[in-house]
């Protein structure tokens, strides 16, 4: 059974009476969101598709934490955004579009990224949800016992309150309508009424209401319980981090219970998601980030959507961007294949092909090694590539062809230089030395062989073969010397002892620059 699986059963065995069970996950648009944050969405997301394959109704949402305060200029932002620290995201312009703010852009374009990735979820804007006064009576009894509050938060921490404290908390922040910032001060809170006195560095004073109140955020530990109760949350995901014992889930649980009286939802946290090539380690701060529309360059939806169906969430893994690329391009065709051909998959990988939504079209991709192989050997000549990969009977008017070359050639230009097969530039004449007058024979037999026009790959594939091919040899020895013989090839071609598919890489190469080189 796979892991999403296990967690949608999970859920309907502690929460088995909802009507409908609300799956959420949250992204602060804090900057580009990266394959890491994308954990925080394919998690819940998965785990959704399968309480619905389970008979249950599902209300997918999607909350974008933009009425949180900017804490920090990602690196790839004009360091002239530290102006705007203490402003909600939606306060914030755009660094890249016109009459957009921040959050609008950064969820926008993380939404297209869920479009091309064929998820649907329901969007919750939480700045909407804070200015509409729908969280305001929330926020009423928060402030009424934001002693209880502090009390439950204090449990958690190491160090003894002072009465000061307790006395001065407060649940919430003010954005002062003049500055945009929190950089506020609660100076006294009166419960009959409601009423808020408050004062801001920048030298605004005032008091608000909250029951009508505009400019309140609670702060994150009553904010995020709080919203649990208010969607009727049902499961939830976050990262390891929050998960820690007197983490902010901890904190939350006991908030959510004791002031909101509602239950936690289940809950499965996850863990880290590296990159294996590609450059320097993953940094929203240093504005170093992979995000969806970069992974989308080098693999399809289908295949990066399996990385997070076959991982269990506390499972962290790195996404290849180096030569492994090809081994998972073949990993997940080679299930694909078994799921829509033999149906001899198991039911675990079954269950994990489903999750990432390929349909049988997906049959008609070409091999993205033989893309990868050879671009470069015929000088990213598309048509030329075409003409030789028609000779290994591979269709090439497809859509998918068309989208994986795409793929496989931007993944050779930007990360898979050393995968390129190149040519010895000078004649190998320490392997070639070291032939016996027999082998040295099948080099003749192979330049004879060159001469010869074939219509598909397996037609010089088997003449190869052929080459050492004699009645005295049984199956075993014919196959080790085949085997010598292919090594002879690849060393004074490559250098190597192993390369691509030989009948298809010679008919690839220039025929006089081979027999030159053997």
């Amino acid at each position: 059974m796979n892991w999403a699986r296990e967690v949608a059963l999970r859920i309907i065995r502690e929460r088995p009476n909802e009507e409908v069970y609300t799956v959420a996950s949250g992204v602060s648009p804090s900057g580009y969101v990266h394959i890491g944050n994308f954990r925080e969405i394919a998690t819940p997301y998965l785990v959704a598709e399968e309480l619905k394959r389970l008979g249950k109704k599902v209300r997918y949402i999607l909350s974008f934490d933009e009425y949180d305060r900017f804490r920090k200029v990602p690196g790839n932002i004009d360091k002239s955004y530290e102006k705007y620290i203490g402003m909600p995201y939606t306060d914030l312009p755009s660094p890249y579009t016109e009459n957009e703010s921040y959050a609008t852009y950064m969820e926008n374009r993380f939404l297209n990224e869920l479009k091309e990735m064929g998820i649907e979820v329901e969007c919750i804007y939480q700045t909407k949800e804070y200015q509409s006064g729908r969280y305001n009576e929330y926020i009423k009894i928060a402030m009424d016992r934001r002693k209880e509050i502090f009390t439950i938060i204090d449990a958690f921490r190491t160090q003894d309150a002072t009465i000061e404290e307790i006395e001065n908390y407060y649940p919430i922040s003010i954005y002062c309508p003049d500055c945009h910032k929190d950089s506020t001060k609660i100076l006294s809170y009166d419960e009959k009424t409601g009423n808020v006195s408050y004062e801001c560095t920048c030298g605004y004073s005032s008091t608000l209401n909250i029951s009508t109140a505009t400019n309140i955020k609670l702060q994150w530990k009553v904010d995020w319980p709080m919203r649990w109760m208010v969607e009727q949350v049902t499961f939830e995901t976050a990262g390891m981090d929050h998960s820690a014992a007197n983490g902010s889930k901890a904190v939350s649980e006991r908030v959510v219970r004791e002031i909101y009286n509602y239950e936690p939802p289940v809950f499965t946290p996850y863990n880290f998601i590296g990159i294996k090539g590609g450059g320097a380690k993953m940094s929203s701060s240093k504005g170093n980030v992979l995000t969806l529309t970069d992974l989308l360059k080098v693999y399809d939806k289908n295949i990066i959507l399996w990385f997070y169906a076959k991982y269990d969430p506390m499972h962290a893994f790195d996404i290849a961007l180096d030569n492994d690329v090809i081994r998972y391009y073949g990993e997940f065709d080679r299930y694909v294949r078994m799921y829509f051909n033999n149906n001899t998959i198991d039911d675990k990988n079954r269950a994990i092909i489903e999750q990432t939504g390929v349909t049988k079209d997906y049959l008609n991709n070409p091999n993205f090694s033989y893309l990868a192989t050879f671009l470069p050997i015929v000088n990213y000549n598309e048509d030329l590539l075409k003409e030789l990969l028609r000779k290994e009977q591979i269709n090439c008017d497809t859509k998918e062809f068309s989208e994986r070359l795409a793929r496989a050639k931007y993944w050779v230009e930007t990360y898979g230089k050393d995968y390129q097969v190149k040519l010895l530039e000078e004649k190998n004449i320490e392997v070639y030395d070291s032939l016996s007058p027999l082998e040295k024979s099948w080099l003749e037999k192979t330049k004879e062989i060159l001469e010869n026009t074939y219509q598909t790959s397996e037609e010089l594939q088997k003449e190869l073969y052929s080459v050492v091919k004699t009645p005295d040899l049984s199956e075993e020895e014919l196959k080790s010397t085949q085997k010598r013989y292919f090594q002879i090839l690849y060393n004074l071609l490559l250098g190597t002892s192993k390369g691509p598919k030989l009948g298809l890489f010679l008919l690839a190469l220039d025929k006089d620059r081979v027999k030159e080189l053997i």
